[in-house]
């Protein structure tokens, strides 16, 4: 097993935590105190591994965290030029479900989208940014997902249309209901973006946009805000609360945070933080011996090489990958 070599922003890790934390399914439970780990020397950066510089701030970041739910439970920013397969990157880096759900959201909205989508329709990616920002709330069965609009409303509108979604009547916000197997309804909101919220949702789901659009920003909101403002920012930032089921521990997990920064050269380098309810030595031995028996080879010798290791009630873990294996995460197109 490689050497590990954490450089988690410290600061960042626990006011993040801690805040999701206190967000937790009962209501009448104690926060816990997540305890707040020193980083580990960092290593220097090699062509291989030094992360791409942050793009400049062309104004996504701020029109999509102002529709960020204030009172979620679990959040992710995605901003990869490739969709990622979440599962993948979950086994590989140990991911509890609840984190995966929200990275597979963005795969399963890719997916959704070109199964409706005419032949002869412009591809989606003309018209709607890559970027995500995924949430779930406290009574949310799936996360929504909320993407930046390229095109002007009027020719959006005409790509909603040509995807048999019809408009519904609303005084607040502009929605379209689909008329066919698309399991999202559509919403347009200010700031030139696009809510996807599953169909299944009981009502019709807006009641987290009009709290984030009523309400202060929380304070999971101003950290990923100043998180993703820094040099060097994710390219993924995951965040969920629990406690939560781990499929390879026999314990619950409280917290969960996940970075993956892309290099230039498209190598990635992925950190997680676990915070548990009960013995980290034994969660690092568990992760350690993962043998994730329904991927393929090349993907099972990735889960070997991540290296875990325990600091009081945290585990943390790293796993940096060159371009060729970084490939293997990558959805099929």
């Amino acid at each position: 097993m490689a050497p590990l070599l954490i450089h988690l922003r410290r600061t960042a890790l626990a006011v993040l935590l801690l805040a999701l934390a206190c967000k937790g399914d009962d209501p009448q439970a104690e926060p816990r105190t997540p305890v707040e780990s020193p980083p580990a020397p960092t290593p220097a950066a090699s062509p291989e591994t030094a992360a791409a510089p942050a793009p400049k701030d062309d104004g996504v970041r701020s029109r999509l965290l102002a529709w960020l739910d204030p009172d979620a439970v679990s959040v992710a920013w995605v901003s990869v030029p490739q969709t990622l397969r979440g599962d993948v990157v979950s086994v590989v880096y140990g991911l509890p479900p609840r984190a995966e759900d929200l990275l597979q959201a963005v795969t399963d909205l890719e997916r959704a989208l070109e199964s409706v989508r005419p032949s002869e329709a412009p591809a989606t990616s003309t018209w709607l940014g890559s970027t995500a920002l995924v949430s779930t709330g406290r009574l949310a069965r799936r996360p929504t997902v909320i993407r930046p609009l390229l095109e002007p409303l009027d020719e959006v509108r005409k790509h909603l249309q040509a995807l048999e979604l019809r408009r519904a009547e609303d005084e607040v916000f502009e929605i379209w209901e689909p008329q066919r197997v698309f399991p999202y309804r559509v919403i347009l909101l200010e700031g030139d973006v696009a809510a996807f919220v599953p169909a299944s949702e009981p009502g019709s789901g807006l009641t987290p946009l009009a709290a984030a659009r009523d309400m202060p920003p929380s304070d999971v909101q101003e950290q990923l805000d100043a998180l993703l403002g820094q040099p060097g920012a994710p390219a993924i930032a995951l965040f969920a609360s629990g406690p939560m089921l781990h499929l390879d521990l026999d314990q619950d997990v409280l917290a969960v945070r996940f970075e993956l920064l892309r290099g230039s050269d498209g190598s990635l380098d992925g950190q997680i933080a676990l915070q548990l309810e009960g013995d980290a030595a034994a969660a690092v031995a568990a992760l350690e011996g993962r043998k994730a028996p329904e991927q393929n080879d090349r993907v099972r010798e990735l889960v070997d090489r991540a290296a875990y290791l325990a600091d009081g009630e945290v585990v943390q873990g790293r796993l940096q990958l060159p371009p060729a294996d970084a490939a293997l995460l990558r959805a099929e197109p």
